[in-house]
């Protein structure tokens, strides 16, 4: 069985990977803090704070993986301790999951290729900044090496245990019957399945050969912010009501009411499709992420001052009457 070890691990992102490496019979190690119960007992966990140097080398030391996967790494320090800290005599495989945030966006057309300009953004700021610091440090750090670096940079996730507010956000609204207002530029997304990205990483391990050090990894098609919201509709089997909202006039910002930044995030994804053709239907993935919303609702705390903003917006627009 070869050693796998995702750092993090416990939800989301990190949870669906370990659920698919498991199932491929991988020997599974996570690091975290520990503030999650392990769900599996097949599951090793290493509790140690990555942000600990020490403490990590001493955890991470007497071990000897054959792949690593880096789900919760947000910037360069965090990249530099994990690197102090692994033994790579014998790991053939590094996947950094980095983000989309990294991207030139005001200076590039889309879609955004693997190839294009880095730059810290007005949208993401020091996100998409920590991300680059991250990448630059495990180029480095692997470039001599026999390990194989590969990273991952998707647009927007989605799916069972999405921990940020976004198809959770308009199912609340659904379930409340409320209007969701809608930026008036009606911005493009690009999203991917969780479990679909969970099976990206495990084919990269997998794959004897590969061509590129980056791939942009999401679904083939992008949706206007109006088309998302009718799809987490249909998924759902609940009438959606959508208002525009000129928030620019309103000297708001958009993410006061609405989770996505307004700009156009679409990526090119032709290189990771030629490994990893198959997608799953986004209608069906958001239908098992309104299924986990259900599930879940009473644990999800919603973000109070959005639904304040919200509810100003509303009586202003004469939508409360």
């Amino acid at each position: 069985m070869k050693k796998v070890l995702v750092m993090g691990g416990s939800y989301f992102i990190g949870r669906a990977l370990v659920n698919r490496l498991l199932k491929k019979g991988y020997n599974v190690f996570i690091l975290n803090r520990g503030s999650r119960p392990v769900w599996d007992g097949r599951i090793q966990n290493l509790i140690c704070d990555r942000d600990d140097s020490e403490k990590l080398q001493r955890v991470l030391r007497p071990y000897r993986f054959d792949y690593v996967v880096d789900v919760s790494g947000l910037n360069g320090q965090q990249a530099r301790n994990l690197c102090d800290a692994l033994p790579s005599d014998t790991l053939k495989r590094f996947v950094f999951l980095s983000s989309s945030a990294v991207y030139d966006v005001e200076h590039l057309a889309i879609p955004f290729k693997e190839t294009d300009a880095l730059a810290e953004n007005r949208y993401w700021t020091f996100y998409g900044k920590d991300k680059m610091d991250a990448e630059s440090v495990y180029r480095e750090h692997f470039a001599d090496g026999s390990t194989k670096l590969i990273i991952l940079r998707p647009p927007y996730v989605y799916g069972e245990g999405n921990y940020a507010q976004r198809e959770s956000f308009v199912f609340d609204h659904l379930q409340k019957r409320l209007p969701i207002l809608l930026p008036t530029s009606h911005f493009r997304l690009q999203f991917i399945y969780v479990k679909d990205l969970a099976e990206i990483v495990c084919r990269l391990l997998e794959r004897s050969t590969l061509s590129h050090l980056v791939y942009n990894v999401g679904n083939r098609e992008a949706v206007s912010c109006m088309d998302w919201v009718a799809c987490c509709a249909k998924a759902a089997g609940l009438p959606a009501v959508c208002y525009s909202y000129d928030y620019l006039q309103d000297g708001r910002t958009v993410r006061e009411f609405f989770p996505f930044y307004d700009y156009d995030n679409v990526l090119d994804v032709s290189r990771i499709h030629e490994i990893c053709p198959k997608e799953t239907d986004f209608i069906k993935g958001l239908a098992n992420s309104y299924q986990w919303y259900l599930e879940n609702r009473e644990t999800i705390v919603f973000k109070e001052q959005v639904a304040r903003n919200e509810e100003q917006i509303r009586r202003k627009l004469g939508l409360n009457q």
